[in-house]
């Protein structure tokens, strides 16, 4: 077996097998969980905590940031994480709306304690349900009898009895396409020993078959290999629309399985969202022109994935073409007595929680995202680039001593050499530098995927968007006032989907899909907080007409920005803006107590623990510990970790949750939440 690779702490190599063809890699015998693995895995892979994700990351569409890092390969590598990674009031998540007093609990003990399925736009909650092809929803292929007349099925039985590779049957080719795939079809069925091309010749099209191999390295030949050995089902759609179940490993991670299983280009694959990378999650995909019966029969060899629920479609998936993620989520440890959780959770149904970007929005190192964003929009971009292949604590040793040969001497040639690949952003931005000098950052940032060059500026504007509305709570409380932007429509998370468009690039407007309403005196009764909207920040937005509109001027000059720069000289980076709704109530939200003792207890099914027909886990009278298990479901775009948040009132950031993973409690004890003013300011438009 090569040695690929090198090692994490030592910098020498390290064995790695291939996962293929050992015992239990697939959907039917996955191995266990190393029960250690439960005290690990968090500190592994700081801030995976909660996403999905579309940007629903957590299964929500929030995984964006975390997700595109991970679709990049950027695994940062940490080390002690205490005192070094940023706390939930870093990126202005401090507010709370429910009076209870909330409980400790550990988030995501157990990646299989926090299982996300899509819900499509339709409504329906996607779900695993087979891993075969149903062949009645696939068109049957027509009968390929008296395709061939007699005599021609007689040279072709004796030229195929003795495949002579000098000689040729030529058969004329009919101009209908679909009788021509038939004349392939019957050749490659019928006759193992010969092989079938369709050829011009002075104008006349006709069927040449030949023995197999007389022929090497022509077009012909591909096409026959890549096409006419599997020929695509007559009268289906180009695509075929299956679900992806994954557990443990986010979406592009499982597409660079597949692509590898398949030998087929990553590009042919085609999904909604992206969904948590710490969990276990069901999400449709598409694919074009690959059979069924293909992905079907990868289930033999997929590792914590499986493929099913195969149809065809005629139109590809796009990016955030679902309506929401529906989340099973296990706490585990609870310390709240019931009534306690049921009071808890009884706010969270009625009055819902804050509808801010979680911890994943920022990243999950030392350097968040929203600081590389104010460079990029302040056009800074050396100190951008500088911030993310600088130096930073929490790092392995030898990524560490990488970063730091880099910032003593801006060898680029020398850090590309020694740099894992696995750190693709980097890896981009050095190949830049060396391309086009080492001090024109610029340009060497086009060599970063413009959805990760996004997702910084986003990452910006989310950090803007949540201390306003901490602020807008603070202040203003639980109601409307004059001047506040309301919307009572569906908002389909208007945010995630103008993120994930092209920015504007000629001014015109790239926020019509939502006219917000600004509160009057007269129309003040009409709205609930529940109605109220905040922007995120851009060029092409309407802000609130009161001083919460002031806020954002006043938080973007203090980072030497203005509302007009945010369009931007370079068109790439415009943010025209988008809208959020304030607070956000789950839908389907229940939830059951159980009592158990080992940890290692499954304490929910999946979709393929249903499948293979487990039985549903039961609450053991005599356990030692408390578990609670919540099913909600969210629109695109809403953390499911925010709503944890407002039930626990305990940080969510990766830091404190490892802490809690391993028995550590830091010196947090949970307090009631602030009591929100019920009465609006005197004028506070003025």
């Amino acid at each position: 077996m090569p040695r690929r690779g090198r090692g994490r702490g030592s910098g020498k190599g390290h064995w790695r097998g291939r996962g293929r063809g050992r015992p239990g890699h697939s959907p039917f015998g996955a191995p266990n969980e190393d029960p250690d693995e439960i005290f690990t895995e968090v500190l592994e892979a700081q801030g995976e905590m909660s996403q999905t994700d579309d940007p629903s990351l957590e299964g929500e569409t929030a995984g964006e940031l975390e997700a595109s890092m991970e679709k990049e390969g950027s695994h940062e590598e940490h080390g002690d994480p205490e005192g070094v990674f940023f706390k939930e009031e870093d990126v202005g998540i401090t507010e709370y709306i429910g009076s209870s007093p909330g409980f400790n609990a550990i988030i995501k003990q157990r990646y299989s304690d926090f299982i996300v399925n899509e819900i499509d736009e339709e409504g329906k909650i996607v779900k695993l349900t087979s891993l075969e092809v149903d062949q009645s929803l696939i068109q049957a292929e027509e009968d390929l009898e008296g395709v061939l007349s007699p005599e021609q099925k007689e040279i072709l039985d004796n030229f195929n009895a003795n495949p002579v590779h000098e000689r040729t049957v030529d058969i004329a080719a009919p101009e209908d396409k679909e009788m021509r795939v038939k004349i392939h079809q019957i050749v490659k069925k019928n006759y193992k020993k010969l092989q079938s091309d369709t050829l011009f010749e002075d104008d006349v099209r006709f069927i040449q078959i030949t023995a197999k191999g007389s022929r090497g390295g022509s077009a012909g030949q591909y096409f026959r290999q890549n096409y006419m050995q599997n020929p695509w089902p007559p009268g289906c759609g180009n695509y075929c629309r299956f679900v992806l179940y994954k557990e443990n490993m986010d979406t592009m991670e499982a597409i660079n399985r597949m692509t590898k299983l398949f030998h087929i280009n990553k590009n042919l694959f085609q999904f909604a969202g992206t969904k948590d990378k710490r969990a276990i999650t069901s999400q449709e995909m598409t694919a074009y022109r690959v059979r069924a019966e293909k992905l079907a029969g990868g289930n033999r060899n997929l590792y914590k994935m499986a493929l099913g629920n195969f149809r065809y479609v005629d139109q590809p998936l796009k990016l955030g073409q679902l309506g929401g993620n529906r989340f099973t989520i296990v706490l585990r440890n609870v310390t709240g007595n019931e009534e306690t959780v049921q009071t808890a959770l009884e706010s969270l149904k009625t009055n819902g929680f804050i509808n801010y970007f979680g911890m994943q929005r920022f990243g999950t190192t030392t350097i968040p995202t929203y600081r590389v964003g104010k460079e990029l929009l302040k056009g800074n971009y050396k100190e951008a680039g500088e911030l993310i292949l600088q130096p930073r604590p929490g790092e392995k040793e030898f990524i560490s001593e990488c970063r730091k040969s880099w910032w003593k001497d801006k060898n680029c040639v020398q850090m590309l050499k020694t740099l894992p690949r696995k750190y693709a952003i980097e890896r981009s931005l050095l190949e830049g530098l060396i391309k086009f000098g080492e001090n024109n950052y610029a340009n060497a940032f086009q060599m970063v995927h413009r959805n990760t060059r996004m997702l910084y500026l986003h990452g910006y504007q989310s950090y803007i968007w949540n201390h306003v509305a901490s602020r807008r709570l603070k202040e203003f409380g639980m109601v409307p006032v004059v001047g506040d932007l309301v919307y009572k429509g569906d908002l389909k998370d208007v945010a995630f989907k103008e993120e994930n468009q092209e920015s504007s690039t000629n001014g015109e407007n790239t926020s019509s899909r939502v006219t917000p309403t600004i509160v009057t005196t007269e129309n003040l009764s009409q709205y609930t907080i529940q109605d109220v909207l905040l922007p995120l920040p851009g060029f092409d937005i309407k802000y609130p007409d009161n001083e919460v509109g002031k806020w954002y001027s006043d938080l973007l000059e203090a980072d030497g920005l203005t509302m007009e720069g945010l369009k931007h000289s370079n068109k790439q980076y415009a943010l025209p803006g988008a809208y959020r709704r304030l607070l956000l109530v789950p839908s389907d939200l229940n939830w059951k107590m159980y009592k158990y003792t080992d940890v290692t207890k499954e304490l929910t099914l999946s979709d393929l623990d249903l499948i293979k027909q487990k039985p549903e886990p039961v609450s053991e009278p005599d356990g030692t510990a408390n578990a609670l298990k919540i099913q909600m479901s969210l629109p695109q775009s809403c953390y499911a970790t925010m709503a944890l948040r407002e039930v626990l009132k305990i940080d969510t950031s990766a830091a404190y949750q490892s802490s809690l993973n391993h028995g550590r409690r830091p010196n947090h004890t949970p307090t009631a939440a602030k009591e929100m003013p019920s009465k609006q300011k005197e004028n506070p438009s003025q």
